[in-house]
Parts: C-alpha cells; sequence; structure tokens
C-alpha cells in the first residue's frame, strides 16, 4: 500500500548489506548474505530540465546504467519504476526490465511496484518471491464504503502481494475534499471492473 514503507525498506536493506560488508552490527537478530559487488538504487523523483531531460526521461537513463552494469554478484534496488509514463506503457517497461534482471543479470533485487498486473505475471516464476508491507483496513460499520474506510499501516514486510494500493486512503489523508474522493472511488471502481472484464475475456480466447 501507498505510505506503507517500502522505500523506507528498500533503502535499509542497502545500509544493512554496506554494514554488514563493514563487519558493523546490523539491526537484526541474524544476518547471512553473499557479499555484493555493487549497490545499484532507483528511487524517488527529479528531473534535469535545463538538460532538457524529464523526470521519466531520468528515471529510465539510471535503469539503463543499472541494466548495462549490474552482476550476478551486485544488489539492485527498483521503486515503482514506470510510473512517470502511461499505465500500459510504464507496465510493459517495468515488466521488460524485471525479466532483464532476473533471466539475464541474474542479480538479488528488490523490485516495489504499485502495478498489479506485473505482480500476477511474476507470481508463479520460482526464481521471485512476493513481498507486501501489511496493514489492516477497518470500514465504517454504518456505511462500509471505501471511502470511509481506515487503513492502519504496519510497516512490516509480509509474504505474498498485496491485493490493493489504497490510494484513497492517501487522498484521504491529504484531505481531499469529500466530493473528490467519492468520485474517485467511483472511478476506481469502474476501472477495475473493466480490467477484470477485458482479463476474463482475453482467457475466453485463449
Amino acid at each position: 500500500p501507498n505510505m506503507g514503507g517500502k522505500s523506507t525498506i528498500l533503502r535499509q536493506t542497502c545500509l544493512i548489506s554496506v554494514m554488514a560488508q563493514l563487519g558493523c552490527f546490523v539491526p537484526a537478530v541474524s544476518c547471512r548474505m553473499t557479499p555484493v559487488d555493487r549497490i545499484f538504487t532507483r528511487i524517488g523523483a527529479s528531473d534535469k530540465i535545463l538538460s532538457g531531460q524529464s523526470t521519466f526521461f531520468v528515471e529510465l537513463a539510471e535503469t539503463a546504467m543499472i541494466l548495462h552494469h549490474a552482476t550476478t554478484h551486485s544488489l539492485v534496488i527498483l521503486d515503482e519504476l514506470g510510473r512517470g509514463t502511461s499505465t500500459f506503457d510504464g507496465t510493459a517497461i517495468a515488466h521488460a526490465v524485471a525479466e532483464h534482471l532476473v533471466a539475464k543479470s541474474r542479480c538479488r533485487t528488490m523490485f516495489a511496484t504499485h502495478y498489479h498486473s506485473l505482480v500476477e505475471e511474476w507470481s508463479f516464476d520460482p526464481r521471485v518471491e512476493l513481498g507486501h508491507m501489511s496493514c489492516l483496513v477497518d470500514a465504517d460499520h454504518a456505511s462500509h464504503e471505501v471511502v470511509e474506510q481506515k487503513v492502519t499501516f504496519l510497516y512490516k514486510l509480509a509474504a505474498g502481494s498485496s491485493p490493493k494500493s489504497y490510494g484513497v486512503n492517501v487522498a484521504k489523508l491529504a484531505q481531499l475534499p469529500e466530493r473528490v474522493l467519492r468520485l474517485a472511488v467511483e472511478k476506481s471502481q469502474e476501472f477495475e471492473l473493466a480490467l477484470k472484464d477485458r482479463t476474463h475475456a482475453m482467457k475466453r480466447k485463449r
């Protein structure tokens, strides 16, 4: 889920790797790892407007550097790759990058994404293990509406994929007007149903 702490755990993994290789104490009950030759990260959003480079271009340029130089002994951290463009292009690029890292680079990678269709595609690959930042979701018993849901972040990495990103919850925390929130929920449900119908139709054709 959004704001669940995934970016923090990605950074924490990098820091622990460095500390462990230095022989320092690490904040864990136990730590067993193979030394890494380099740590590559693609986190956050920034642009280089004076150089004519958009946020998305910078994101892909950094990703390209990782794909060209990561080895089987590297640690790669990717956070929400592809979010700077359309959902379809973003998902396609994220999938292709993940496939390259898994099949060619074969390095240890942590890849955080909100593209649930991407997660589903990799859910049966033995080389990939799914995880998510856990949370508790409570609804107002009087209405049971999504807008009234209360999301409590547990800030704990759990096995399996997350069922949702709970983006509307973040919009609620940011205090968007109630009318905007309700319309957003309606549109989200429409998109979700349309995607499910399209997926079922494709499966029937196969």
